[in-house]
């Protein structure tokens, strides 16, 4: 792991002046709009990128019983479905050579890539694994790719504006394209911090606009805070300005309407109070993490179970062997594997489950189907 310092103060107040001079602007600007013109918009529409490869993003196609019947306990039985099971949350830092423990060289993700695609795994983003807005193919199982402190590796670009095929984005996109594979993982970046390289992935002429191509093309871009800080040590007052100005200052660059979900907790120092992750306020800057991310900690229980903590999502740090010893824990024990129904519409699960897996929620919110 990288150990970070603050960079000046007086970029990170630049940081905080800008961010709050947006919210004040865009909140004016707002109520503005929505009285000239009768409302505005709540999802994300980023604008398309001028210079940058965008690749192509492809999503899961939901699935039902065959022929788009509903969901039967038979058709959930046939493919094996059990949406009570466990799925791997996967944790990257650097894309690079050589290969160490907080890097992965390019060749090695791309085998990672292709080891999960030929297992049957399918990605997601995380405020989704969350939401438990889970949609992937019938018969896969979901897969979170997460990448701390924004490295140049995992999305560069070249001097002819095209995405670096060596990046961890460009392998992605490039695996998209391929078929099978979808232009889905969580970012968490920085935005002031030593070495500066690692401020949102370097290159600052092309910052913003790699954070709207990467909501464009399906990915998701979280808070690391700003300046990689230890939220255990921190005091209350910096612990709410740090992830209130990441939150807003990431909103501000996306833009569209972008919302800012997810948390990556820096060294996996976690506060004594989880309500100061899950909410909070500065000068007029609010924030929302529905979902926090350990350093370490094996795959996490399905949403839909009463073992999901939101706030304490278990990673698997890929380093030598571990991506290759999950996927052989999974071969080994079925029962424990997370397997769509392809139907977000409904839960299936066998009507026995593993011990491990805890205990399904009483209320779903949706058609929960045993077999």
């Amino acid at each position: 792991m990288v150990c970070y310092r603050s960079a000046s103060m007086l970029r990170y107040d630049k940081i905080l002046r800008f961010t709050a001079l947006a919210f004040v602007c865009g909140a004016i600007l707002g109520l503005a709009g929505g009285l000239v013109f009768g409302g505005g918009r709540d999802t994300a529409t980023a604008n398309s990128p001028a210079t940058l490869e965008p690749g192509t993003a492809a999503t899961a196609t939901p699935g039902s019983g065959p022929a788009g019947s509903p969901m039967t306990a038979q058709s959930a039985k046939e493919m094996g479905a059990n949406e009570f099971g466990l799925i791997p949350v996967l944790e990257y830092h650097k894309i690079g050579t050589p290969e160490s423990r907080w890097t992965r060289t390019p060749a090695n993700f791309r085998k990672d890539l292709a080891l999960l695609r030929s297992a049957g795994f399918y990605p997601i983003n995380l405020a989704d694994l969350a939401a438990g807005a889970i949609e992937v193919p019938a018969g896969k199982t979901p897969v979170v790719l997460t990448f701390d402190d924004s490295s140049p590796g995992q999305f560069r670009v070249l001097d002819d504006g095209s995405v670096d095929p060596d990046s961890a984005v460009g392998i992605m996109q490039q695996a998209v394209k391929s078929g099978g594979w979808a232009s889905k993982a969580s970012f968490y970046v920085l935005l002031d911090v030593h070495p500066g390289d690692t401020i949102i992935f370097g290159q600052p002429d092309a910052q913003a606009q790699k954070l709207r191509d990467l909501v464009s093309w399906g990915y998701e871009v979280g808070s690391h805070t700003v300046t990689h800080l230890n939220l255990k040590k921190a005091s209350l007052k910096e612990s709410r300005k740090q992830l209130a100005v990441s939150a807003a200052t990431i909103e501000k660059y996306v833009g569209g309407g972008y919302k800012v979900r997810s948390l990556s907790v820096p060294f996996g120092a976690y506060p004594k109070d989880d309500s100061l992750l899950a909410s909070g306020e500065y000068e007029g800057m609010t924030y929302a993490y529905k979902a926090a991310l350990k350093v370490g900690g094996g795959s996490t229980p399905s949403p839909f179970t009463a073992a999901f903590r939101p706030l304490h999502i278990p990673r698997i740090q890929v380093t030598g062997s571990a991506l290759q010893d999950m996927v052989d824990e999974f071969t080994s024990n079925p029962e424990l594997r997370y397997v769509s129904d392809g139907d977000p519409a409904a839960i299936s699960a066998p009507k026995v489950l593993a011990e491990k897996l805890g205990e399904p929620l009483p209320d779903q919110g949706r058609p929960v189907i045993r077999y």
